[in-house]
């Protein structure tokens, strides 16, 4: 078994990133700068996918969305949020042979290097947007990805498939 970190890394070595496009953003904010500071909890959440185009062989899109809250811990659940910010980043890459990859490797791909890309910009977003709503000093921590064993494509071919017959034993003595 692989892990992801190694599966993502067949992508790796044949990428170069073009840009990083900020394609998607709201936030609702409800504090009021009159009350007094509140303990807060933060939250935050991502998910990526990718695309292929037919037109644009040797290029991968990756779009991550990226989600953050603050809530007031002193408040009841349905009134303590403050914040809530959202995003979606497109990261395209120029490929070589981009449909030539197994779909388990783009996708750990999308979800590494896309938001290890990705995140820079997200960091500032969250620290600017929450600035301007009146929480200073937000600052998202950095991108620190688990590595975990995943099946290769493989392996799970090979799994929804069965086992491979064995071969039958020859009860012939050898002459």
């Amino acid at each position: 078994m692989a892990t992801n970190l190694e599966r993502a890394s067949l992508i790796s070595r044949s990428v170069q990133i073009e840009s990083v496009t900020l394609i998607q953003v709201s936030m609702d904010a409800s504090l009021d700068p009159t009350e007094p500071p509140r303990e807060l909890r933060l939250g935050q959440q991502f998910r990526c996918r990718y695309e292929t185009r037919e037109a644009q062989r040797d290029q991968l899109f990756v779009y991550v969305s990226l989600l953050f809250d603050a809530s007031a811990t002193s408040l009841e659940p349905s009134e303590s949020r403050v914040v809530d910010l959202s995003a979606t980043f497109l990261a395209t890459y120029r490929i070589d042979g981009a449909a030539s990859f197994p779909e388990d490797a783009l996708q750990h791909f999308a979800d590494l290097n896309g938001t290890f890309n990705v995140w820079p910009y997200w960091r500032e977003l969250v620290h600017t947007f929450t600035g301007r709503a009146g929480l200073s000093g937000i600052v998202v921590p950095v991108f620190k990805p688990s590595v975990r064993p995943v099946p290769t494509q493989e392996e799970l071919t090979l799994e929804q498939h069965g086992e491979p017959p064995a071969l039958p034993k020859s009860s012939a003595a050898p002459g």
